[in-house]
């Protein structure tokens, strides 16, 4: 099943989408909604964004002889800073780096319009290209973070938390991983530093905190908001061994 985000934003913008993203957990898991492009329409963004993260799409296009493609994701509290990090190898050599920020500290008022009331959804973005030199210099980072090792399968990623996801489509071969803040292994992440420097939004990085109080406790316990009931979208992704073996709560 692929949800039609056209349906959704005829029956009530963000409100329906995510009426039509329960309707579609509840029938068929994580791959309800499978996401096929078009990250930069706040309709997909609602509607496909676990399977976004799951990378889908790349695992799809990953087989022999396809380029290489790389989606990372830091996830700094999913209610206040999204950035998205999409890496496509050219056939001329290096790549191209395409960056999305999305979050509170990411979109500035001056970018309130009402003549596009979704504009506050929207991705601040930039296109970046890396050299041959600056692409290998990605892949080492990727190795030493241990990207292309075997996911932390059973791991739970809170919305609150802090967190990277990767998908990544390597000589054909498709490797999903996660790091949660604060781990060793999210210490020992050294991919990031290379993207933040070719990230050319200009929008700052909204630095690891520790999960609010509880949010641990809450990351186990079906429910469709947080204990306080704050404005925002609360959920629980589990990590399977390549991929995210579903959702806990939404």
């Amino acid at each position: 099943m692929i949800c039609d985000t056209r349906t959704a934003e005829r029956s009530g913008g963000l409100r329906g989408l995510w009426g039509l993203l329960l309707l579609a957990v509840a029938a068929g898991g994580l791959t309800a909604c499978t996401y096929r492009g078009d990250i930069d329409s706040p309709a997909t963004i609602k509607a496909t964004w676990f399977s976004y993260l799951n990378g889908d799409d790349i695992r799809a296009r990953c087989v022999e002889g396809a380029p290489d493609a790389f989606r990372l994701v830091y996830n700094a509290d999913y209610n206040e800073q999204l950035r998205s990090y999409e890496v496509v190898e050219q056939a001329a050599g290096g790549a191209r780096l395409t960056t999305r920020v999305q979050g509170r500290s990411g979109l500035p008022v001056s970018r309130l319009d009402l003549r596009d009331p979704l504009a506050w959804a929207r991705w601040t973005t930039s296109e970046t290209e890396l050299d041959a030199e600056d692409l290998a210099q990605l892949i080492a980072a990727l190795e030493r973070s241990g990207a292309f090792r075997a996911a932390p399968a059973g791991l739970n990623l809170y919305s609150e938390e802090t967190y990277w996801v990767s998908s990544l489509c390597r000589d054909g071969v498709f490797s999903f991983n996660a790091w949660l803040f604060p781990s060793e292994r999210f210490a020992g992440i050294a991919f990031a530093e290379v993207l933040f420097a070719h990230d050319g939004t200009e929008v700052a990085v909204r630095p690891p905190k520790d999960a609010p109080p509880g949010a641990r406790a809450r990351a186990t316990v079906p429910q469709r908001r947080d204990a306080s009931d704050k404005t925002g979208s609360f959920f629980t992704l589990r990590v399977g061994e390549n991929g995210l073996a579903g959702n806990l709560a939404l």
